[in-house]
């Protein structure tokens, strides 16, 4: 994964790149048409299905972004969710005409955007440079972007790019003026929408389990005891005694070099806005 604190500027087009740069996406690109991997595959929301739990709270995340700000955008656009390799996740046109569109050319879920299989594009150049990406028109190598000016963002978790999220709109649109509107979306859906995602939260939950080395048997514990519930509610929830409840308990303290609950809630959730333990009861 890519740090987020790589980055030595705001965004980049294609202008900013060196030459060996630019000769690698020329190189490396298949100038064709584009291919999905799949041409059955729909244009919805509902219908992706990813193995990644971070794929699917982005998808989930974007969802919910682009209902609340689409209204306010006057101009017919696309937006893609890729993967952090840049393959489409979703997508998300904003009009029949423009699901069309992206139909006719077998854009769709499966599709890369990475240079080695369609060359410089808004999200190949924010992979390559680890910011945000702007290309217009004719700068892209492959001649079915030649109608459209793109910009693409990282998107964020836990400091690292867990993906992108590119806004196309037809060329002669200001693409300029979608960098401030492409950053806010990526903020949103990285620290808004993905910290309240419940199975994200749950992840996370698991992954700090796992740093404590916690049995299956004290996960179970941790996990209702996180939430606030007594001794009592959880022995009878698990069907095992309140002293073994309890000795589970000693032994997870054990493990995280904590004396009392409200250290063990505070070392799992240091952030108190994002204190998972609603998720529990």
């Amino acid at each position: 994964m890519t740090s987020a604190y790589d980055q030595t500027k705001f965004w980049y087009s294609p202008g900013d790149l060196k030459k060996e740069q630019l000769d690698s996406f020329y190189s490396l690109s298949k100038i064709s048409s584009l291919i999905a991997h799949d041409n059955k595959r729909e244009l919805s929301f509902s219908e992706i299905k990813p193995d990644s739990i971070y794929h699917k709270a982005m998808i989930t995340s974007l969802h919910n972004e682009m209902f609340k700000i689409s209204k306010y955008i006057s101009v017919d656009f696309a937006a893609f969710l890729t993967d952090d390799i840049g393959e489409i996740l979703d997508l998300y046109p904003s009009s029949p005409d423009i699901k069309e569109e992206l139909n006719k050319v077998r854009l769709g879920v499966g599709t890369s955007f990475a240079k080695h299989e369609h060359g410089l594009n808004a999200v190949s150049l924010a992979i390559e440079m680890n910011s945000i990406g702007v290309v217009k028109g004719m700068e892209h190598t492959n001649s079915l972007f030649f109608d459209w000016n793109c910009v693409c963002s990282p998107l964020y978790s836990e400091g690292e790019i867990q993906g992108y999220i590119d806004i196309s709109f037809y060329k002669g649109q200001q693409i300029e003026l979608a960098i401030p509107l492409i950053q806010q979306i990526a903020e949103n859906v990285s620290c808004k929408w993905m910290l309240s995602n419940p199975e994200l939260q749950l992840l996370k939950l698991e992954m700090s389990f796992d740093e404590y080395s916690l049995t299956g048997r004290e996960k179970d514990v941790a996990q209702m005891w996180l939430s606030e519930k007594s001794a009592l509610f959880i022995s009878n929830g698990l069907g095992i005694s309140e002293g073994t409840v309890r000795n589970v308990i000693k032994s997870i303290y054990n493990k995280m070099k904590v004396t009392d609950r409200w250290q063990f809630i505070k070392k799992l959730s240091p952030n108190s806005e994002n204190n998972p333990k609603f998720l529990y009861k």
